[in-house]
């Protein structure tokens, strides 16, 4: 029942937040972590259904890009490859631009004297963000209906012991995003 109620277009939002309407947030001053985040509600939840029809747009170039948009813009096209691959959904075209390959490493919000972490993300930054020099770690984009629904397969499989719980929910998540 619930979910044939998610497949029900009349039940999406107004406005469904896909990766374009996330960067045009970004472009207008949002925070981007809030939305990416609707974005991320969009394309693990209420429309999962029609995930192509959330990267299917390309972004809107701004007149007057500035560094801060040219990294949201890599981050976002690096975005759509990685869940597109991760979830079987075909890539579109728009993310393999030139454009979103920055000319210098990012790290976002870290500090760059912190090498300790620089090297982390180095190491463990997925494909689609790296090769676009767009290092963020591999914890980008966990699921928290995915780990639910990781918890219920436990239940099911007889798993019982809370501590038990957590670790095959944990294993199930290194199987799919790398160990943290």
């Amino acid at each position: 029942m619930y979910e044939e109620s998610r497949q029900d277009l009349s039940l999406l939002p107004k406005n469904v937040q896909t990766m374009a309407w996330a960067y045009h947030e970004i472009s207008t001053g949002e925070d981007p972590w809030t939305a990416l985040g609707n974005f991320t509600n969009a394309w693990y939840g209420y429309a999962k259904h029609i995930r192509s029809d959330l990267v299917r747009e390309a972004l809107a170039k701004p007149e007057q890009e500035t560094e801060h948009l040219h990294h949201w813009g890599a981050f976002c096209a690096a975005s759509v490859e990685f869940l597109c691959n991760l979830s079987g959904v075909p890539c579109p075209e728009w993310p393999h631009d030139l454009h979103y390959i920055l000319p210098l490493p990012w790290y976002g919000d870290i500090r760059l004297a912190d090498t300790a972490v620089l090297q982390h993300r180095i190491q463990t930054s997925p494909v689609p963000f790296a090769k676009r020099n767009v290092f963020c770690g591999n914890r980008l984009y966990q699921n928290k209906y995915e780990k639910f629904e990781w918890i219920q397969e436990a239940h099911s499989k007889g798993i019982t012991n809370p501590g038990e719980i957590r670790r095959y929910a944990h294993q199930r998540e290194i199987a799919i995003y790398g160990a943290p």
